[in-house]
C-alpha cells in the first residue's frame, strides 16, 4: 500500500521480568561491535579508579549502545525496576566522579568530549616535547588503539528504539560507508520519521568517522554562526578566524571536510527556505545556505553532508553521476506491517482490520499515529471503530502539524490540491487544468514539480495522486471553512 520504508521508533513491549540473580556475570563484549570496546575504553580511562560492580559496567555498556531499561533487564535476566535503580546509582557516582552531571541520555556525549580532551591534552604534551602537533587529534590513528570519533549530537532526537525501516537504513549505510556519498537528502512529510531515521544511521556509522556533528536549522541560525560553529567542532579550536566572504568560507570548511572525514547532519533544512512560493527557492538572507550546499554537493571531499527537510531546496541536482555523488530519498509512511508494529509500541491493541483503516487514512505517518493512538486511548478506552466513527481524523497536534505545511503553499499548488482531493481516484493534468485558471496554467509543469518537491503528492503511471492524510486534512478545512 506504502511505498515508503519502513518502521519507525518506540519501545517494544515488556514482557515479564525476572528476579535478580547474584550470580550473573558480565558477558565478554561482543566482537565485531566497535561501539562496546570504545565504551569500556572509555570506562576504564576517565573512571580507572570507580571499582564498578558487574551489574553497573553492563548497564553501562549496554546504556551505551542505546538500550532502555527494560531491554537491559529483558537481556540480562534482571528485574526492570532493579535496572533502573541500578542506572541512577550508576549516573550519580560517575557524576560525582567526573566532576559533571550525567544522565543516561547526556553521558554518552559528553563523556566522548571528556575522553577527546584527555587525549588532547596527551597529544599536546607529546608536541611539547619533539611532535609537531597538527590537527591530529581528531583524526583517527588506525592502530593507535584509543582514538576516538569526535561526537557532536547538537539537538538530536533520542531514539531510544528503532523498528523496521530497515531497507532504507541499509540504503543508507551502503550511499554513506561503500559508495562514499558526499551529500545525501533525506525528504519527507513532518511526522514521517525523517530525523528518526537519521538518527539511528548515523549511531551505526559513527565509529568509522573522525568526526559526527548534527545540527538542526530549525531556528534559522545565521550562516557565519553556523560556519564558526562547524569549523570549531572539527578543529577544537575555539580562536579561529573566519575569511570575510560565504565563498572563502565555505571554501575553508571544505578544506577540512577533504581533511577529515567527517559526517555532518543539517537537520530541518527547510527552516531556511521560502514559504508561500514554490518549493525549494531560499528566504531573504538565506542564500548562502544554498551556495554551501551546491558547494558540497560538487566538490571533491572525504566527508558526507545529510540534509533532512520536508522539501527539497530547489537549484541543486541530487544525481547519480560518479563525479558528483549525491542521493536522494524520499520517506513514506509505514506499510501495513510495520504500522502495525508501531501501533502496538504506541500502547494500542486493536484487530488488523481496525489497524489498517487507521494506517489508511494517516497514510501511516508514525507522528500522526502516535497522537491519534493517545486520543483513542485517553478518550475511547482503545475502541478503535468509536474514534473511526467519529469522523474526525484532523484535530489539535494533527491539524497543527499540517497546518504548518499548508501553510508554506503557493496559491496555485493549493488550488491543485484541493482539485486532487476531490478525486476518487489519481487524477490526470487534464482533470487538475480544468479546475485552473488560463492565466496559471502556464505554470502548472512547475507547481506539480513543487508539490512533489513537498512530498504532497505521489506520480505513478501518469496519474496523481494525494496521500489520504492530505486529502483528510484539506476536507476537514474545507467543512470548517478553513481552506
Amino acid at each position: 500500500m506504502y511505498n515508503g520504508a519502513r518502521n519507525f521508533i518506540n519501545d517494544t513491549a515488556p514482557t515479564q521480568a525476572k528476579v535478580a540473580d547474584p550470580l550473573y556475570l558480565v558477558p565478554s563484549l561482543p566482537q565485531g561491535q566497535p561501539e562496546s570496546k570504545q565504551a569500556y575504553l572509555i570506562l576504564q580511562r576517565l573512571f580507572p579508579n570507580a571499582e564498578l560492580s558487574n551489574i553497573q559496567t553492563t548497564v553501562f555498556l549496554q546504556a551505551w549502545q542505546g538500550k532502555t531499561y527494560q531491554q537491559i533487564a529483558q537481556s540480562t535476566g534482571y528485574d526492570a525496576d532493579y535496572i533502573k535503580d541500578v542506572g541512577h546509582k550508576l549516573w550519580r557516582k560517575l557524576s560525582e566522579l567526573l566532576g559533571e552531571s550525567l544522565s543516561k541520555h547526556n553521558f554518552c556525549s559528553i563523556l566522548r568530549r571528556r575522553y577527546q580532551q584527555l587525549e588532547d591534552a596527551e597529544l599536546a604534551q607529546e608536541s611539547h616535547t619533539g611532535g609537531v602537533r597538527t590537527m591530529q587529534s581528531h583524526k583517527s590513528k588506525k592502530g593507535a588503539g584509543r582514538s576516538l570519533p569526535v561526537c557532536d549530537w547538537g539537538e538530536a532526537a533520542a531514539v531510544p528504539v528503532f523498528v523496521g525501516r530497515q531497507f532504507v537504513l541499509t540504503q543508507l549505510k551502503r550511499w554513506i560507508i561503500e559508495d562514499h556519498n558526499r551529500l545525501i537528502g533525506i525528504f519527507g512529510l513532518g511526522g514521517v520519521g525523517k530525523t528518526a531515521l537519521a538518527v539511528k544511521c548515523v549511531e551505526q556509522v559513527q565509529s568509522l568517522f573522525d568526526c559526527v556533528i548534527w545540527r538542526s536549522l530549525r531556528d534559522q541560525p545565521d550562516f557565519d554562526a553556523l560556519m564558526m560553529d562547524l569549523l570549531q567542532s572539527i578543529t577544537g579550536q575555539e580562536d579561529l578566524e573566519l575569511p570575510d566572504t560565504a565563498q572563502d568560507k565555505v571554501t575553508l570548511l571544505l578544506a577540512y571536510l577533504n581533511q577529515h572525514r567527517c559526517l555532518l547532519v543539517l537537520d530541518d533544512w527547510f527552516s531556511v527556505l521560502q514559504g508561500h512560493e514554490l518549493a525549494g527557492s531560499y528566504q531573504e538572507g538565506c542564500e548562502t545556505y544554498g551556495l554551501l550546499l551546491r558547494r558540497i554537493s560538487e566538490s571533491r571531499h572525504n566527508s558526507c553532508v545529510l540534509i533532512t527537510s520536508r522539501e527539497q531546496p530547489a537549484g541543486l541536482a541530487f544525481t547519480d553521476n560518479e563525479a558528483f555523488p549525491s542521493r536522494t530519498l524520499y520517506l513514506d509512511g509505514l506499510d501495513q506491517e510495520s504500522g502495525q508494529e508501531a501501533l502496538q509500541a504506541f500502547g494500542l491493541e486493536a484487530s488488523d482490520d481496525c489497524s489498517d483503516v487507521l494506517l489508511e487514512r494517516y497514510t501511516g505517518n508514525p507522528l500522526a499515529l502516535r497522537i491519534a493512538v493517545k486520543t483513542i486511548v485517553d478518550f475511547f478506552a482503545g475502541n478503535v471503530p468509536q474514534f473511526l466513527d467519529r469522523d474526525e481524523l484532523i484535530y489539535g497536534d494533527i491539524r497543527r502539524l499540517l497546518l504548518q505545511q499548508f501553510g508554506r503553499l503557493s496559491k496555485l499548488e493549493m488550488s491543485i490540491m484541493q482539485s486532487l482531493a476531490s478525486l476518487d481516484t489519481p487524477g490526470s493534468l487534464a482533470d487538475i487544468a480544468k479546475d485552473i485558471s488560463l492565466e496559471e496554467s502556464d505554470l502548472l509543469l512547475d507547481a506539480l514539480e513543487s508539490l512533489h518537491r513537498r512530498s504532497f503528492i505521489w506520480k505513478q503511471n501518469g496519474r496523481i495522486s494525494v496521500p489520504q492524510l492530505l486529502k483528510e486534512y484539506i476536507r476537514s478545512s474545507n467543512r470548517l471553512g478553513r481552506a
